[in-house]
């Protein structure tokens, strides 16, 4: 597969954008956790309930729901024709969302939440959208909820500072609210909830440190055994455990208005996703400057292939943002006039770039990343083969702004190039003078690992594949050392949708990291992304035998001597046929499901929950 625009490399290269967060707004190290319904779902069916939500940070705080009857569903399209999980609002069942206490979650005297919901309850009970506690006020880090009077309330390190905004929201409307702590400053000012860029209330906060909380991770809910439900979708939810300066925060804004079509008050500094201009509104990141911090840098991982780093002249109130509108790539001979060359070509991904500087020249690195770019082949080769391509609007002649300066790795790279001011805003791509040996490569579509209770499917599917031979599925434990977990053999030469799957029977305890190895017959091979998920084995818990079984079932309740346990019997229409509170005794605590009950053949699932862990173990009766 050689190709020289559309080329599979390693992730790390010594041309590295580090921010690759939302909005190219932070990393895994501080934003901590990532929520979008259109990555990680255990389905993207609409209407049908999903079992997992994984997260997008790189720390593998994923999800899940074990019971069917609390399980929120998969929409389509529900925010300018984006995905979101909607939450039932039923409160005998409470669909919610759980994962079990993570340290890196709070021990923290800063955090910066971002979410996108639109509510479809709002009334005088609490609805939270987020929260890590275990009830009320004990160990409790943050809960982000709605509350009396139809209004946005939040409650840092127990309910002593609760703090709310006198704005009230309605029902079946889009919103965008943040929230921003830092314990660092005046505890008057520690606090504030906004609406989109809208200041609603700077709040006091008498904690200095949200301190490691032995507590899950909650979505739709108070916490685990409250029966108030949320109510409508959310879409995204972003956790920084640092408080963003405020050009983070507007870019993270940016981000988010622009991909769900929800207008900001203020500071919007991004044009491309109007419909004038084409509707650019994908994976919009970007970089930008306030009195009280920049954000200088971002990952071409954050836009989908194009990552820009500023080296001078990012002075206060500058900025610049791109976006694209294709959720696939690929390379194309038509639409290349004014690219010169025997053989030109281009990427079919355009990004808008918006520009906000009035003052000295923004100079900055430009590059374009094969592997962010969803592209795979052979590693780029004779730099000056590479055109930074320009147009003002969507359709006419390029311009060839710039000649790549370097490669390295999967990337090319177009130094110090100058973004003037907004007479600079318009369409960018990178085009090749040489394309004659360059069939199209896979284009890999996605690539997801998923925990299903013991086990990890690993899925990924490709568009094109051209001289392909086989798949190697490698995992890590940190992230670096990479080792064979199995061989997929693949399609060879293909131009339809091929969708592959692979299971991992052995995953690592904890945080562990896989990625996709593509090789060619040729011998090449490139990589994918890494994603990663997080397997713990514990020793307190439950265990179920025999299993299968003929009726009677026996439960070993582990480890949680003096706590209160609710175990329960679900079939896997979330019917339940068992219900039993105990308070677990020393050591073991050993429960006889009478087989007099006759429990019908077919699959069941085993739960046992206590006031902030839940465990399941799912079982067959013959």
């Amino acid at each position: 597969m050689k190709n020289v625009l559309t080329i599979l490399g390693i992730l790390i290269s010594a041309f590295s954008f580090s921010q690759t967060g939302p909005a190219g707004v932070g990393s895994s190290s501080n934003n901590v956790f990532w929520l979008k319904a259109d990555a990680g779902t255990s389905s993207t069916t609409n209407n049908t309930r999903i079992s997992s939500w994984s997260d997008q940070s790189g720390n593998g705080i994923n999800m899940t729901q074990t019971v069917a009857v609390q399980q929120p569903s998969f929409a389509t399209s529900v925010i300018n024709g984006m995905p979101a999980i909607q939450f039932d609002n039923v409160s005998t069942t409470n669909d919610k969302m759980i994962s079990s206490d993570s340290p890196i979650l709070d021990n923290t005297s800063g955090y910066s939440f971002f979410n996108v919901i639109r509510p479809q309850n709002v009334d005088n009970e609490a609805r939270s959208i987020v929260s890590k506690r275990t009830t009320v006020g004990v160990d409790q880090s943050f809960m982000l909820f709605f509350f009396t009077g139809s209004r946005y309330y939040v409650d840092l390190q127990t309910t002593n500072n609760r703090f709310n905004t006198t704005t009230t929201y309605t029902a079946n409307n889009n919103y965008i609210l943040n929230t921003v702590y830092n314990g660092t400053i005046a505890a008057a000012s520690r606090a504030r909830a906004y609406t989109g860029e809208t200041l609603e209330i700077t709040a006091t906060e008498t904690n200095t440190l949200i301190p490691d909380n032995a507590s899950p991770l909650l979505i739709g809910t108070t916490d685990a055994t409250d029966g108030r439900p949320f109510g409508g979708y959310i879409a995204e939810v972003i956790i920084y455990t640092v408080t963003v300066n405020d050009a983070q925060r507007i870019l993270v804004n940016n981000y988010l208005s622009s991909k769900y079509d929800i207008a900001l008050s203020a500071n919007d500094k991004y044009s491309g996703d109007t419909p004038a201009n084409g509707d650019y509104d994908r994976s919009v990141a970007g970089v930008g400057a306030e009195a009280s911090g920049s954000s200088p840098t971002f990952s071409a991982s954050a836009a989908s292939g194009l990552g820009i780093r500023t080296l001078s002249g990012l002075g206060t109130g500058d900025y610049v943002l791109a976006g694209h509108a294709v959720p696939s790539n690929s390379v194309i001979t038509s639409d290349i006039i004014g690219l010169s060359g025997t053989n030109p070509a281009r990427w079919s991904r355009i990004w808008y770039i918006d520009v906000t500087n009035a003052g000295a020249v923004l100079q900055a690195d430009v590059e374009f990343d094969m592997v962010a770019g969803g592209m795979s082949g052979t590693t780029p080769a004779t730099a000056s083969n590479y055109k930074l391509l320009y147009r003002a609007g969507t359709s006419g002649a390029w311009s060839e702004a710039a000649t790549a300066s370097s490669i390295s790795g999967t990337k090319v790279i177009f130094a110090s190039y100058n973004f003037n001011n907004n007479a600079d805003d318009g369409y960018y791509t990178i085009g090749t003078m040489n394309n004659a040996l360059s069939p199209l490569p896979i284009e890999l579509l996605s690539f997801d690992a998923i925990m299903n209770d013991k086990h990890v499917d690993i899925t990924w599917a490709t568009a094109t594949e051209i001289n392909n031979d086989y798949y190697t599925i490698e995992k890590s434990k940190d992230g670096i050392n990479f080792e064979t977990s199995s061989i997929v053999d693949a399609a060879g030469n293909s131009v339809s949708l091929i969708n592959y799957k692979d299971v991992d029977t052995n995953p690592f305890e904890g945080i562990s990291y896989y990625r996709l190895k593509q090789t060619d017959f040729n011998g090449t091979f490139s990589y994918s992304k890494i994603v990663s998920v997080n397997y713990t084995l514990s020793n307190d818990g439950i265990s179920v035998f025999p299993n299968p079984t003929d009726g009677e079932i026996n439960i070993n309740i582990k480890d949680l001597e003096g706590k209160e346990v609710l175990v329960v019997i679900r079939d896997i229409t979330g019917k339940e046929c068992f219900s039993k509170v105990i308070i677990s005794q020393e050591n073991l605590q050993l429960i006889a499901v009478d087989s007099e009950q006759k429990l019908a053949a077919g699959t069941y699932i085993v739960t046992a929950s206590t006031s902030n862990k839940l465990y399941s173990k799912k079982i067959i009766v013959k």
